[in-house]
């Protein structure tokens, strides 16, 4: 039977990148939602970092791209620093998210499941198809990735933001609305400090320490 595997923000735990191996090696395809630094019960560890992305690029893992991973990805950009940063880890975290910058994605579909790091609303739907012409969600995830506009990281007043909306990095469930819904589409996410699953119309949100098995 087809399966999806989808592991929640793994924050420097290896006790949930346990789970992402384990669960590869079963056959299933394994989606990681992003997430990689911070926050985890111990520090920033590059070494750590580079096994995660190692094992996706081996194993065809898709990693997705959280909002704590955008700091590592754009060392410059001091305002994409989330609580948790740790200012004596950025150059060698740097260089590792770097070198595996191909492997990282902002979305992935499998069949009716879309996994991204908090979610795609309506209106960051209705702005993509609005200004850039793309309508459909397969042709969306790969503009997201190959172009990276610049509402990926919006941030609304909802997160302390300025932004109107928030985009897919940011989107918290209060401001869900059912995007996607009447496509027949489950959006399945992380970004939560939560600890059980949760669910609003056809998103479902996990961030707890074990992944969701999905099978269709």
């Amino acid at each position: 039977m087809p399966s999806l595997a989808v592991v929640p923000d793994i924050h420097m735990r290896p006790s949930v990148f346990a789970h992402a191996v384990a669960l590869e090696a079963e056959g299933h395809q394994v989606v990681l939602l992003g997430d990689y630094a911070d926050n985890g019960p111990r520090p920033n560890d590059a070494g750590f970092l580079r096994e995660v992305l190692g094992f996706c690029r081996e194993t065809g893992t898709v990693p997705l791209i959280g909002n704590h991973d955008l700091a590592y990805l754009f060392p410059e950009d001091e305002g994409f620093r989330q609580n948790g940063f740790e200012p004596d880890s950025l150059a060698a975290l740097a260089e590792v998210y770097a070198e595996y910058r191909p492997e990282l994605r902002y979305a992935f579909r499998k069949q009716q499941y879309l996994c991204s790091h908090a979610g795609f609303s309506g209106v960051f739907m209705r702005v993509m198809e609005s200004k850039y012409g793309v309508d459909t969600v397969d042709q969306l995830i790969a503009f997201l990735h190959e172009e990276e506009p610049p509402e990926l990281y919006y941030q609304s007043t909802h997160n302390d933001g300025q932004a109107a909306f928030d985009g897919p990095l940011w989107l918290r469930l209060p401001q869900y609305r059912g995007a996607l819904e009447a496509e027949g589409i489950t959006q399945v996410v992380g970004h939560s400090s939560q600890s059980t699953i949760r669910v609003k119309h056809n998103l479902i949100m996990i961030d707890v320490r074990l992944p969701l098995l999905l099978e269709w």
